[in-house]
């Protein structure tokens, strides 16, 4: 048997190279990724490759363990793949003297097998896999390094654009930003005129010409100038310095040529975001519950937060008599100024406050960043119930009763709870429990009364009048229909339906389940558990109960006074025929001159009079577009400008120029229409279509 087993070592040993083989493939992957961004920044180097290599490979070792492959395991993914070994593949691997003869019999025969059939190599795929990872991360390596050919360690622009061209006569450009103090950034420099700045940034251009110029200019949003300052005696360099406030875009003029139209856009500093993470926009305090509620707040600034408190206000009192009271509440935190976001926590002590039973608090977090704009978020509100309040019978005595009788057990139940506990200390404990007992029953009873309004069934099952329905009769024993008919609920049927909202029902339900808490509070003699599950109950049912009213206010039909002196007169002068106005020609609107524009955009060719009066409406929207978001539309207002100035015959100006104005109009409303296809499926229209295109 030692051919058979050699066999196994053989292929255990080739699997365990290609397992290291695929775990180097992934790791000269990952290392070659990682070299290139660093030499993208300026930092590559060999060293950085190959230490990024060994320390790949050490991960990739233990995320990727198929090198590990023993003889058995190797036995054991023959036997798996190939089913002509019968599973016998672990025969070779036992020694031959502890084999029976039918073991040596197998064993033979799976040894010639093993020379005949073609034996899987399940790290095939994987290989191949990560040989496409090393040609890919290799190509992306080519290709940053080429793009960041020549670049040193500098600081480099905010923008992701392209370096703009200079204009002709144009040497060297250097723009240097100077952000406000309260973004915290420094000074940074660039070679770029596209600019991404602060607003409120002071932007100083420095130009050097390579021949005297007479003038120097820098032209915003095709309104501002701005006049550069020559610096040398020759008239070859050229400064000039101003505040960015508006985005937009901006051309540099020299003597009497323009350049093209550079980006400037402007990063508006935002107000704080305010997020109250806890409480809920609106909480009760149940009786019971504990009167600190923990609040969580999160603040996040552009640059910085600078300060944050929260306001808050106790109304008390009710009707005419509400009175407000209104403080602020420090968060007890150290705002350095410099942090982006925040994590605030507070604990609002509601007795601290001055809250009394039926009084509620009104809440708010204010927040001001570092250039002390501020911005404050929604209104919360933390309510505290009065108990006394909830258990009169005020509202429940008038006209508008809607609810049955027994929707009012539930107060008599906290009220013999609460007697219950006062006499705990002058009865025995066996009648305490007894007692607590009969208010648990209660309890249970009104909220069995309570299911049927949600279609419940009973908790004690059938009872012996169904058993007498189901089978009372010797002749109907086994009727199936019968049975049915006793121990089913029709629920299809119009008199068992519900007619309940569903916000009815959830509230129900809630109500259903306090009711179960406080009885299994009674039901183990915790009567004083079970008193907040018993006013939270009649709470609700209190919601349920005003929520069946409605009022509906009166309304009157106000009409134009007559005028009593041409009443009844039966002069006619003032009475005109009636006229038919002339039909004037619609102007059309803005977004239907630039879909006008689309199409002559696409058409192409020479510009008529109404064609190039409605080209220059679209370069006007254009151009105001691109003063807001010259990111986006920028490129496409030049692109229109040189269709203008007479490149209609480039047919990339005019496509550029094409999707910056889809961008500013609507997709036009889908009606509802019937358009009933043709039988043919629509092939003839598509034979006539080729035919016109050819």
């Amino acid at each position: 048997m030692g051919e058979g087993k050699h066999i196994l070592k053989t292929l255990q040993r080739r699997w365990m190279v290609q397992g290291l083989a695929f775990c180097g493939l992934l790791s000269v992957a990952a290392s070659l990724l990682l070299t290139a961004v660093l030499a993208r920044w300026g930092y590559g180097s060999l060293w950085y490759g190959g230490l990024f290599f060994i320390v790949a490979y050490g991960v990739m070792l233990l995320l990727f363990p198929s090198w590990r492959v023993t003889v058995v395991d190797t036995a054991r993914i023959l036997d798996k793949q190939l089913p002509e070994l019968e599973e016998s593949c672990g025969l070779l691997l036992m020694p031959s003297a502890e084999l029976g003869p039918l073991e040596r019999l197998q064993a033979g025969r799976v040894k010639e097998r093993l020379h005949t059939l073609r034996l899987p190599l399940p790290l095939r795929k994987k290989l191949i896999i990560g040989m496409c990872l090393v040609g890919v991360t290799a190509l992306f390596g080519m290709v940053v390094r080429t793009d960041g050919a020549g670049a040193g360690k500098v600081v480099r622009s905010r923008s992701a654009t392209p370096v703009a061209v200079p204009p002709a006569g144009v040497s060297m450009v250097n723009i240097r930003v100077m952000p406000p103090a309260y973004t915290g950034r420094g000074v940074r420099s660039q070679q770029d005129f596209n600019l991404q700045v602060e607003e409120g940034s002071l932007v100083h251009w420095e130009i050097q010409t390579n021949m005297p110029v007479e003038a120097m200019q820098l032209i915003f949003n095709d309104s501002t100038r701005a006049s550069l300052k020559a610096a040398d005696t020759g008239h070859t360099l050229w400064r000039s310095s101003g505040v960015a406030e508006l985005s937009g875009f901006y051309q540099l003029k020299v003597n009497k040529g323009l350049s093209e139209l550079y980006k400037m856009e402007v990063i508006r500093d935002e107000a704080p975001r305010i997020a109250i993470r806890t409480p809920k926009a609106y909480t009760i305090v149940d009786f019971g519950a504990s009167r600190k509620i923990p609040l969580a707040v999160r603040v996040e600034d552009d640059y910085g937060v600078s300060e944050a408190t929260i306001v808050a206000t106790v109304a008390s009192g009710s009707g005419e008599a509400v009175k407000f009271k209104e403080q602020e509440l420090p968060f007890g935190n150290a705002f350095p100024g410099g942090r982006a976001a925040l994590d605030l926590q507070q604990t609002l002590n509601l007795d601290a406050l001055g809250l009394h039973p039926g009084d509620e608090l009104y809440f708010y977090c204010r927040a001001k960043d570092n250039r002390g704009q501020g911005s404050r978020s929604d209104m919360y509100i933390i309510s505290l119930p009065d108990t006394a309040k909830l258990m009169s019978l005020e509202g429940l005595t008038t006209g508008v009763d809607v609810k049955p009788e027994f929707f009012r057990s539930e107060r008599q139940i906290i009220i013999e709870t609460e007697q219950l506990l006062r006499e705990k200390d002058t009865i025995s404990q066996q009648a305490f429990n007894n007692k607590s007992n009969d208010l648990g029953i209660d309890q249970k009873l009104l909220r069995l009364r309570y299911g049927k309004f949600l279609g419940e069934e009973a908790e004690e099952g059938g009872n012996s009048e169904s058993f007498s329905k189901a089978g009372g009769a010797p002749g109907e024993f086994g009727n199936a229909a019968k049975v049915l008919d006793a121990f089913t609920d029709k629920h299809d049927n119009a008199e068992d339906a519900t007619y309940f909202e569903p916000a009815i029902k959830q509230q129900l339900k809630a109500t259903l389940t306090e009711m179960w808490n406080a009885e299994l509070r009674l039901r183990t003699f915790k009567p004083q558990e079970a008193l907040p599950y018993e006013y939270k109950a009649l709470r609700l049912l209190k919601d349920l109960q005003q929520k069946s009213r409605a009022y509906v206010a009166k309304t009157g039909v106000h009409v134009t006074p007559l005028d009593l002196k041409k009443r009844l007169t039966g002069k006619l002068d003032e009475i005109e025929a009636p006229r038919r106005n002339a039909v004037f020609r619609h102007e059309p609107s803005v977004e239907d001159k630039l879909r006008m524009a689309l199409s002559i955009l696409d058409r192409g060719g020479d510009f008529d009079g109404t064609a190039l009066g409605i080209l220059q409406e679209a370069s006007r929207q254009l151009g105001k577009k691109a003063m807001e978001k010259p990111g986006e539309y920028l490129k496409g207002f030049q692109a229109m400008r040189s269709v203008l100035a007479g490149e209609k015959g480039e047919e990339g100006v005019r496509k550029l120029a094409q999707q910056a104005i889809r961008k500013m109009v609507s997709l036009p409303e889908a009606s509802p229409s019937r358009h009933p296809g043709p039988a043919d499926a629509g092939l003839s229209q598509l034979y006539f279509s080729n035919v016109n295109k050819q």
